[in-house]
């Protein structure tokens, strides 16, 4: 915690980015999936960077002395995309704290200092709550997350790729589910472009509905049957290291979690039904940007994840707070998100 700056006859202002910055995130399922990476800082509001797509040619026998076989160039395309601002405000006024008791505590008055505390906590859940409502949008659809639509950007549209849909039929007892999550993944290993980056798996987030069809399809029940009797049955087979009531398991080679996060009007991120099949170890299909706050002082710096500063009023009348993000998550190859769903 530092001030940063000071004018005595109004406010104080402190910058409690740093603080904010260390609360431990509570709300990063996806994040803990290894498909993104750490976010980046950048010193301006847009994000640019050059898409390579190397060429590499075919040798074929030709007769000796000929030499009409050439290298191509790579096709290279720059691009740019705006990172959207994230604005959250908070209010403390004397009315919260006076006459109140302390959190948990029965004869224990409240502080200013916890309620400071309080209000940091609920603005370090929101930016986490951005973070990962942002990436599961771009997960969803392809999509930058700006639902006021100051930024419009549509991954799937700009790099002129449709996306891949494996249709699982759960309706039918007869599917061939390890068949449909090869097509998956035959299709992903496949249109990788150049091959020179190495994929260590796949994970498939899933809506709870399309979660549910999976594990008590039949083809699927009845490959946990044959198990030998010191495993677990699939019912026992289905925790997880992430967050608790997050649920998981492996089959035919993709890792398989269930993912219930909501929007504010109650759908899903994930639709229902619906599921998100993506390839890990891949160095550059996801990246997350940040500029920095606008904020004076801050112009032309390296950009952080969220930034928080506390305006002390001369008065006393109350402690407000200023809170931003300036965030882009960035999809470099979207042929390689593939939508999951059952017709029936």
């Amino acid at each position: 915690m530092a001030i940063v700056r000071s004018y005595t006859n109004s406010f104080e202002v402190i910058d409690r980015t740093t603080e904010l910055l260390s609360i431990p995130n509570s709300w990063d399922i996806i994040n803990r999936l290894g498909i993104f990476g750490a976010v980046q800082g950048v010193t301006t509001n847009t994000v640019s960077f050059e898409d390579i797509i190397e060429n590499t040619a075919v040798m074929t026998d030709q007769v000796r002395g000929q030499r009409n076989v050439y290298t191509k160039d790579a096709v290279r395309k720059l691009r740019s995309y705006p990172i959207p601002h994230y604005p959250l405000d908070g209010f403390i006024s004397p009315e919260q704290i006076q006459g109140k008791t302390a959190y948990g505590s029965n004869d224990q008055a409240d502080t200013v200092a916890a309620a400071v505390a309080r209000e940091l906590n609920r603005i370090r859940r929101a930016h986490a709550g951005l973070m990962e409502v942002a990436r599961a949008k771009l997960l969803e659809d392809g999509t930058v997350y700006a639902p006021n639509g100051t930024v419009s950007v549509n991954y799937y549209t700009d790099f002129g790729v449709t996306r891949k849909e494996v249709d699982f039929v759960f309706g039918t007892s007869t599917t061939d589910i390890i068949g449909k999550i090869e097509e998956g993944v035959a299709y992903i290993t496949d249109n990788r472009f150049d091959g020179t980056d190495t994929i260590t798996g796949f994970v498939a987030i899933c809506s709870p509905e399309f979660f549910a069809n999976l594990i008590k399809h039949p083809k699927v029940q009845t490959a946990y049957q044959y198990y030998s009797s010191t495993q677990e049955p699939l019912r026992m087979r289905l925790d997880s290291d992430l967050p608790k009531g997050t649920r998981e398991f492996i089959h035919g080679g993709v890792r398989f979690v269930e993912y219930r996060g909501l929007k504010p009007d109650g759908t899903r991120y994930i639709p229902s039904g619906e599921c998100r099949l993506v390839p890990t170890g891949l160095t550059d299909i996801f990246s997350s940007f940040a500029a920095p706050a606008l904020k004076m002082d801050l112009v032309n710096t390296v950009g952080m994840e969220a930034y928080v500063f506390q305006y002390n009023d001369i008065k006393g009348n109350g402690i407000s707070f200023e809170s931003e993000a300036n965030l882009v998550h960035v999809c470099k190859r979207p042929q390689l998100i593939v939508r999951l769903y059952s017709s029936t």
